[in-house]
C-alpha cells in the first residue's frame, strides 16, 4: 500500500491512506497499538472473535509509511475473559492462548458479566477499560514508544491520552467510522486513522451461512 503526505491542508499535514487520512502525522522511532477488542466485537451482533493475526498485520503495514515510523513494536490487546464456571470458557481460553502465541501480541485480560436484560448485547467487559489506560500511562511515562494507535470507543479514556501526551507521545485513534468516535476523544488525540472497509472485514469474517 502507498501512502504519501499532503502538505498545507488547513493547519496540520494529513497522511494518506489509500483514500483514508490521518492528521498530525509525525516522525517516530517506534508505536504502539492498544485494542479493546469490545469496540470491534460491537460492530457486529453476536459474539464474534476477532482475527489477531489480521489485526496485528494491518498495524505493522503502517510501518511501511515512513512518516508514521520506521518500527511497530507490539500490540497491546484486551479483552473480557469468561469465569472458569461459565460454559464457554474451555472455548475462549483456547481461542485466548492462540490469540497469545501470535508474535507481537501481549494480553490484557479484564472479565465478563452477564447482561441478560440487553439480549443484542448479552455480555459486558470489565476492568478492560482501566488496564488500557494504565498501560497507555506507564508505558508511555517509560518511553516505551512516541506513538500509541489506539482502537477504543469509551470517552473516558481522554484523561489516559492526556497523560500519553504529558510523556511527549503522540496519540492517534484508530476507528471504522470516524463518525462514532465521541468528541471528548477527538479533542485531545492528535490525529484519526479509518480503518478501510475491507481490512475490517478481513478482522471480523462472517461466519458462513449455516453458522450464523
Amino acid at each position: 500500500m502507498r501512502y504519501r503526505v499532503l502538505r498545507h491542508r488547513g493547519r496540520h499535514d494529513t497522511l494518506s491512506f489509500g483514500f483514508q487520512t490521518v492528521r498530525n502525522a509525525v516522525v517516530a522511532d517506534n508505536y504502539t497499538g492498544f485494542v479493546d477488542v469490545g469496540v470491534l466485537r460491537s460492530l457486529r451482533r453476536r459474539y464474534f472473535r476477532p482475527q489477531g493475526r489480521v489485526i496485528t498485520e494491518w498495524f505493522r503495514g503502517l510501518s511501511e509509511n515512513e512518516p508514521m515510523g520506521e518500527r511497530f513494536l507490539r500490540l497491546y490487546w484486551y479483552d473480557g475473559e469468561h469465569d472458569p464456571s461459565h460454559p464457554g470458557y474451555a472455548s475462549q481460553r483456547r481461542f485466548l492462548d492462540a490469540i497469545g502465541r501470535n508474535p507481537g501480541i501481549q494480553l490484557g485480560l479484564g472479565h465478563l458479566v452477564a447482561r441478560p436484560e440487553q439480549p443484542d448485547r448479552p455480555l459486558q467487559q470489565k476492568g478492560v477499560d482501566t488496564l488500557l489506560a494504565l498501560d497507555l500511562a506507564r508505558l508511555a511515562g517509560r518511553s516505551v514508544f512516541t506513538i500509541a494507535v489506539l482502537i477504543i470507543d469509551d470517552r473516558d479514556f481522554s484523561e489516559a491520552i492526556r497523560a500519553a501526551q504529558d510523556f511527549g507521545v503522540r496519540v492517534l485513534i484508530a476507528t471504522p467510522n470516524k463518525h462514532r468516535v465521541a468528541s471528548e476523544l477527538t479533542q485531545p488525540a492528535d490525529g484519526l486513522i479509518v480503518i478501510p472497509p475491507q481490512v475490517l472485514e478481513k478482522i471480523l469474517p462472517l461466519p458462513p451461512d449455516g453458522a450464523r
